[in-house]
């Protein structure tokens, strides 16, 4: 597994993944059926996948702003949001993985797959109150907001242990060169 992620995150393929998830982020948002086009379509209006948490009647005010144009725009906007999860998820274990340099396993370099796992987990649910509007369900409502609120859970758990073993490697860098500058003085007057 190790060589694996060595080979997987070297800095050409993660220097990839990075322009995958800006460019399928520039998609989401100015691709025919994006946001740009959602909130243009529902008075700005945002998409159910930024907040952090969702009643049913949110989810039915929201969609009703969105009207049938703007329903369409965001299943349209889904099919995008299948694939970004998997790239940002990439991203955030690489850069974990190159932080951290674990020898073993170490179950921080997969918080980010938590995050996409539950990014899927969302769409799914969302996609499903989308074709069941006007007659939401509120339990689907439910798992499509607990699962945002995992989402982003996850999204900011891996943002701060990305700080946290960036903090940890700079302070080795250091002793490391500290331990190195110093040389004994063999010069005797």
């Amino acid at each position: 597994m190790q060589k694996l992620f060595i080979f997987l995150f070297n800095n050409y393929i993660l220097s990839f993944i990075f322009v995958g998830v800006i460019a399928i982020n520039v998609w989401m948002y100015f691709g025919v059926g994006g946001i740009h086009d959602i909130k243009y379509v529902s008075g700005g209006k945002n998409i159910p996948d930024t907040q952090l948490y969702q009643s049913t009647d949110n989810l039915n005010n929201l969609l009703s702003k969105y009207g049938s144009q703007g329903k369409l725009y965001y299943l349209r906007y889904q099919y995008r949001d299948y694939i970004y999860p998997f790239f940002y998820g990439l991203l955030l274990m690489g850069i974990l993985f190159r932080l951290i340099k674990p020898t073993g396993f170490n179950v921080w370099v997969f918080v980010p797959v938590l995050a996409a796992f539950f990014d899927y987990i969302e769409n799914y649910f969302l996609r499903i109150c989308f074709y069941d509007y006007p007659n939401l369900i509120d339990t689907k409502v439910m798992m499509a907001s607990v699962a945002t609120s995992l989402k982003w859970f996850f999204i900011a758990l891996s943002f701060v242990l990305i700080i946290i073993a960036y903090i940890n490697r700079r302070k080795k860098y250091i002793a490391r060169n500290k331990i190195k500058n110093q040389r004994p003085n063999t010069y005797t007057s």
